[in-house]
């Protein structure tokens, strides 16, 4: 394919119009034929041969500039042999003991398996930006190969996935698979469960090769009407995914399909490592802005000065796109529009925007920190992203160590916190067959207390859900009135004559941008500090549920027998399986281990869920509500700047002027209600999870008193005895497990 586009900028260095001129045809013919994907006509070559001088041979074989792929060291091979080898050992020692331990260890095993699959999983590669930016030519650039398609925008309207060619499962045949929309309600195919064979067949739409992606994702697909396709998976034989999986991402704002954005805003908040793409030519300017501060806002944190050497923002890459076109790829123009760009993000972020990041990672976020992570690309000239190539290749050699590390130490908490599990197991078993008698009252006890244990616990739940109710209330009303505060004329003037806005189009649209995320971190703050005192009632729930089966509570002394059962492992057992967390993410995050492997059943990585166990406190509300309400801020911010941008200043008072316009549209398009719905909604999500890990304890006790009951009511001597050898021998396998 004969690339015009290219030709034109890079061998005859001329705009459209003066391309069209020489040729003499108008310039949206050549606009035309640079975005189709077909063969420009031969009258057309021919004309293009004679002004240039060159013969139509010499014509068709010219090609854009291709960069080489990027050579990358496997790192991610220790991690892979690591958990090869801890899967190997669980399969193989599992299934060879499974019949003498019994169905009762089936668990602890599908358990304990599952967790290594997600925490030793190669890090995420988002790239993120508007439609057209060289998000495709970028990705097939760090790959090596031409699989993404590269039509004019937008490229890709689905998520992909792009991996390793070894990381195809064997049921697997086709290059690439595409996966329909989940119904309303519903959430869509989880790229985590790719090994699963059933799982994945359920989802599938077509299969095919990388041209696929073309009927599916682009414009010009012949299936891109249909709205049936959500994410696609390809494999890659690439060196760069080796040690990273790349997720291509549908280009904000398109204006064509809301349920882009959403798709977009909701995948990026699992990645470990975000590429935000803003076209050089217009960078950070319109939207781009807020999309951005959105995207950084919910970025995994994975940097932590206390457990690692990553630097601050290491896994952020804010890059100035087709970086050519400024002056000939002019590097002193160039790095005054990343200086320019930082600014302009900065001067939209209240100065307590980096609080919530620096409370997980401990590391200051200042001018240069921030300014460091822009750079520019182009496929085009080398030297222009030459140290994009260098960081991303450090981090993605960098990522695989420290998640290999990370892994290990999560193994081997477990194996403790599991070996605990089994000692009081054993210590029970050993119980009953010394005691049996205290052990039959004490299942009368239980069974007598269970009718008033069960009301009284329904009343608890029925309590707390009232709570998370009324914080629910009480969040939309102080929020409110921080509302109030902000949008007033007094206080708009205030702002603009404290950060120096001036009477221009670029000031004006930044000035919204402030507000907004000033809306937006007083919204945060207000979550994260009922989301403080919620979890000191769900320790409190889980306190009571404890008590209310403690043998104090029964009519006759069974002396100091103890139960096995954790209540605490139960209930966080439950919340790993709901799909979103609302408010007891933070709960989650205070629990260490336990809680990091919520967060990773959740999506979050294993460095950031880490991070945030390890720094606890505040720092588990933070991760919790930093992501909250994104489409709703940007929509806000997005709807005012349009209003604004057509509202004509006048010379003199025009700040009071524009601060009565602003409040007068925040108003207009019921600004306030839409913040009160995300709050709402974060409310409900935390209702609904606790319900779920509630059922789940509640379903876990009974379980353990129909155990209970079958070895009290049966006592076979030899059947317990069985018992305590297989938790002794499950005991050892976990002490085996190869680290």
């Amino acid at each position: 394919m004969f690339d015009l586009k290219s030709f034109r900028e890079n061998n005859l260095k001329m705009t459209q119009a003066e391309f069209a001129n020489h040729i003499g045809v108008r310039q949206d013919y050549v606009s035309r034929l640079e975005q189709s994907t077909e063969q420009i006509p031969l009258e057309v070559l021919v004309k293009i041969a004679n002004f240039t001088g060159t013969t139509l041979d010499e014509l068709i074989k010219y090609k854009r500039p291709t960069p080489k792929p990027l050579e990358i060291d496997d790192t991610w091979r220790s991690a892979d042999f690591t958990k090869r080898t801890i899967v190997d050992y669980i399969n193989e020692c599992g299934i060879r003991y499974r019949s003498q331990w019994g169905e009762n260890y089936d668990k602890y095993i599908s358990e304990l398996r599952d967790r290594v699959e997600r925490v030793i999983a190669k890090p995420k590669v988002a790239i993120v930006g508007h439609s057209d930016v060289g998000k495709s030519r970028l990705i097939n650039s760090i790959i090596g190969s031409e699989k993404m398609p590269t039509s004019w925008t937008p490229t890709t309207s689905i998520t992909v996935y792009i991996k390793h060619i070894k990381d195809r499962p064997n049921y697997i045949e086709e290059e690439a698979w595409i996966f329909r929309t989940a119904p309303d309600g519903i959430v869509g195919w989880d790229e985590k469960k790719l090994n699963n064979e059933e799982y994945c067949r359920s989802w599938k739409l077509a299969g095919g090769s990388a041209d696929i992606l073309k009927d599916y994702g682009t414009r010009q697909g012949e299936m891109y009407g249909t709205n049936e396709a959500d994410a696609a998976v390809i494999f890659v034989d690439s060196e760069i995914l080796k040690n990273c999986d790349v997720i291509d991402l549908p280009g904000f704002g398109t204006g064509d399909r809301v349920e882009d954005d959403t798709m977009t805003l909701k995948a990026k908040e699992f990645a470990d490592v975000l590429i935000y793409m803003s076209h050089a030519g217009q960078f950070m300017q319109g939207g781009s802005i807020e999309y951005l501060k959105e995207a950084i806002n919910s970025l995994n944190v994975i940097e932590n000065i206390k457990e690692n050497e990553l630097k601050p923002l290491s896994n952020l890459f804010v890059i100035a796109s087709h970086a050519h076109t400024v002056d000939g790829g002019n590097p002193k123009s160039l790095t005054t529009i990343l200086d320019n760009g930082c600014s302009r993000l900065l001067q939209t972020m209240p100065k307590a925007f980096w609080n919530n990041k620096k409370e997980i990672s401990g590391h200051d976020y200042n001018y240069d920190i921030i300014r460091s992570r822009f750079f520019t690309y182009t496929t085009d000239i080398e030297r222009l992203r030459v140290e994009f190539e260098k960081e991303i290749k450090i981090l993605v050699e960098k990522l695989p160590q420290i998640i290999n590390e990370k892994a290990k130490d999560f193994v081997r908490q477990y194996i403790k916190d599991t070996g605990v599990n089994m000692d009081n197991e054993i210590a029970e078993y050993n119980n009953i067959i010394a005691e049996r008698d205290k052990y039959e009252l004490l299942l009368k006890e239980i069974k007598k207390n269970e009718p008033k244990r069960a009301n009284e616990n329904q009343n608890r739940r029925m309590d707390l859900v009232s709570d998370i109710k009324k914080m629910s209330f009480s969040s939309v009303e102080k929020f409110a009135d921080e509302y109030g505060r902000v949008i007033s004329s007094d206080k708009i003037v205030s702002i603009i004559k404290e950060k120096g806005f001036k009477k221009k189009k670029e000031d004006i649209q930044s000035l919204v941008s402030f507000i907004n995320s000033t809306l937006q971190h007083k919204m945060q703050d207000i979550l994260k500090g009922h989301s403080d005192d919620l979890k000191e009632k769900i320790d409190k729930y889980l306190a009571d549920f404890e008590g209310s089966i403690k043998s104090n509570n029964f009519s006759v002394d069974v002396g100091d027998i103890k139960f096995s059962f954790d209540v605490t492992k139960a209930f966080a057992s439950g919340l790993a399986g709901a799909v979103t967390f609302g408010g007891l993410a933070f709960w989650a995050a205070s629990m260490g281990n336990l809680g990091a492997y919520i967060l990773v059943a959740k999506g979050v990585s294993l460095l950031s869920a880490l991070g945030i166990s390890v720094a606890g406190g505040t720092a588990g509300a933070t991760a919790a509500v930093s992501a909250i309400g994104g489409p709703i801020v940007i929509g806000i911010a997005l709807a005012i700047i349009a209003a604004i941008s057509v509202f004509a200043l006048l010379s003199g008072g025009w700040e009071k002027s524009l601060a009565k316009k602003i409040v007068k549209e925040y108003d207009s398009k019921n600004c306030l209600m839409k913040y009160k719905e995300g709050i709402e909604q974060f409310w409900t999500d935390t209702v609904n999870a606790f319900n779920v890990a509630a059922d789940a304890l509640d379903k876990e006790w009974k379980g353990y008193i129909c155990n209970l009951e079958e070895m009290v009511s049966s006592y076979n001597i030899g059947d317990i005895q069985h018992k305590i050898k297989a938790a002794e021998e499950f005991k050892n396998f976990l002490s085996g497990i190869p680290l």
